[in-house]
């Protein structure tokens, strides 16, 4: 099929792009042909080797920099562009003998622009993919997928691990398992003494209490050689000064590094696949229900995890693919690595099988299927 894929997210380098380029690698690899629609002037950063169309209607708008009135304001102005680049898509299906649409990070939003917009009559399926649905968003969800019950071909695709729906689920919403945020072809790490652990991520204050886990590093009783690699991208102006002291007080530690750069595309493959494992101290009630890209890019690159209670728990209830540590105290915390590191020797081969059958549940290849389907 020949399928669009509309973004419409100003992306720096983050997720949208990396799941823009895993849906777009994976429907060449199944036979299809992927075309990418982009409002006029967007420029991505990167060549997804794909043909490239602009849509008219403006510029996307971006939030950065702008406070609170200025953002009520830009956000009045991102849906009124935003019927305008679904107009322009419905004529692209036409002119370009487009099979199947993909809006691949969609919020309820969406469908209020949808609505008002030539698109909602589209003779071809509009996938709408969600990444998940959170309580709070819930009842405004429900009330937008129910409003698109009358066009047929208004698909609404909530990627997730749980069903928070149950009989109130609308007859237009699918819910499928998110795929695995790994490249096809990926680099193999050099073999090393050290057990390397890494985080890869935002920084955001008091939310990951990566502290603790810099300070494992000087304290802890570990039986082999420990290496902690740690990126910690600030978000904010606070976060920054955070990051800051982390790095006066942590970066001559030998058994550390600390990387405070973004890492786009290639540069962050390269940067998971030189860890062994992937730490992830996801605590925030949201993660249980949003899945973690970081959790699906260690399961796509065969890493397993140390991990919280909260985050994507029915991954580890399936797959013993890793540990939860305790993230109340810094002694509990503190244990759990140690046990962790202690036995991952013993348990190496185990987490490897288990990571190899939660990579082909969660193919790239499955999501695309499920999604097309």
């Amino acid at each position: 099929m020949r399928v669009a894929i509309l973004e419409t997210v100003k992306a720096d380098g983050g997720f949208e792009l990396e799941f823009d380029h895993i849906i777009i690698e994976t429907l060449k690899e199944e036979g299809h042909d992927p075309i990418l629609f982009l409002p006029m002037g967007t420029d991505l950063g990167r060549d997804f080797h794909v043909p490239l169309c602009e849509l008219g209607g403006g510029h996307i708008v971006s939030y950065d920099g702008a406070g609170r009135l200025k953002k009520i304001w830009l956000s009045v102005q991102r849906e009124y562009r935003r019927v305008k680049w679904f107009n322009a898509m419905a004529e692209a299906i036409v002119r370009e003998r487009i099979d199947a649409v993909l809006l691949t990070t969609a919020t309820y939003r969406y469908l209020r622009a949808l609505k008002k917009s030539s698109l909602r009559h589209s003779s071809v399926p509009v996938y709408f993919i969600f990444l998940g649905v959170n309580p709070q968003e819930m009842p405004k969800f429900l009330k937008a997928a129910r409003s698109c019950q009358p066009y047929r071909n208004i698909r609404l695709c909530v990627t997730t691990l749980r069903d928070d729906f149950g009989a109130q689920r609308p007859d237009n919403v699918r819910l499928i398992a998110p795929p695995v945020m790994a490249p096809s072809v990926m680099q193999a790490k050099r073999a090393e003494d050290a057990l390397r652990i890494g985080f890869f991520g935002h920084y955001r204050r008091g939310e990951k209490k990566l502290a603790w886990f810099l300070r494992a590093a000087e304290e802890g009783r570990f039986t082999r050689p420990v290496q902690f690699v740690l990126q910690a991208a600030p978000t904010t102006t606070a976060d920054r000064a955070d990051v800051w002291a982390l790095l006066y007080q942590y970066r001559p530690h030998s058994s550390i590094t600390v990387l405070t750069e973004k890492l786009i595309g290639a540069l962050w493959y390269e940067a998971i696949a030189s860890v062994d494992v992937l730490f992830l101290p996801y605590t925030a009630e949201r993660y249980l229900y949003n899945w973690s890209a970081l959790y699906f890019t260690a399961i796509g690159f065969q890493k397993p995890v140390i991990t919280t209670d909260v985050l994507n728990p029915e991954i580890l209830a399936e797959f013993d693919i890793g540990e939860i540590v305790d993230m109340d105290s810094y002694e509990s915390f503190l244990r759990g690595m140690e046990e962790f590191v202690n036995r991952f020797s013993e348990r190496k081969e185990h987490y490897a099988a288990q990571l190899r059958c939660a990579s082909e549940k969660y193919s790239r290849a499955n999501f695309v299927r499920n999604l097309l389907s």
